[in-house]
Formats: structure tokens, sequence, C-alpha cells
């Protein structure tokens, strides 16, 4: 089985005000990432805290095969914490085992 790397990432359904985001926003979101991924598994909305805030977030899971690949992530990711407005935006990754079962 080969290894790659599992990404899960959170957008942001608000900004920090509490503003629903635009559909221009959303549009550059969803085209620059598939830009960038093949595909990639929307979990639905999750609920988190920071910093004695609650919000909502897109979760994400993408499946890459290169740390290259996890870097490109984390540049776009740079410049969606500026269109989101936010002080940061979470990244995760790690090796996993993936396998296509046909």
């Amino acid at each position: 089985m080969p290894v790659s790397l599992k990404v899960t990432v959170l957008i942001p359904l608000r900004d920090n005000d509490g503003e629903p985001f635009d559909l221009a926003t959303w549009s550059w979101w969803n085209d620059r990432l598939t830009e960038l991924v093949s595909g990639f598994t929307d979990v639905g909305v999750v609920t988190g805290w920071w910093r004695g805030y609650s919000d909502q977030n897109r979760s994400l899971v993408i499946i890459v095969k290169t740390l290259r690949e996890v870097d490109a992530i984390r540049r776009l990711l740079r410049e969606a914490r500026v269109r989101f407005r936010q002080e940061a935006m979470y990244l995760e990754y790690h090796r996993v085992s993936f396998e296509e079962v046909r």
C-alpha cells in the first residue's frame, strides 16, 4: 500500500464579526482549491472553539502524495487567511496508508 498524506483544513463560514462570506469569496476558494488537488471530501460543518470564541467551519479532507502538495495547500491557506479575514487558518497533515478498493 502506498503511503500518502491526509490533509485536514477548516474553512470558517463567517468572519470574526459574525458576517457570512459572499459568493465571490467562496467561488475564489473553490476555484483555487480545485486547481491544486484532484479531489477532496467535504466532511460537513463542524463547530470549533478558539480563544473563547465559538465558530462553525467547513471541514475538508484531502489526500496528497507529497509534502510539496502540502506546501501548496499551506500557501493557499495563507491567501485564504486574508480573504476570510482570519488571524490564522487550521492545517493538519500526517502520513496515512491509503487504498482505493476496487
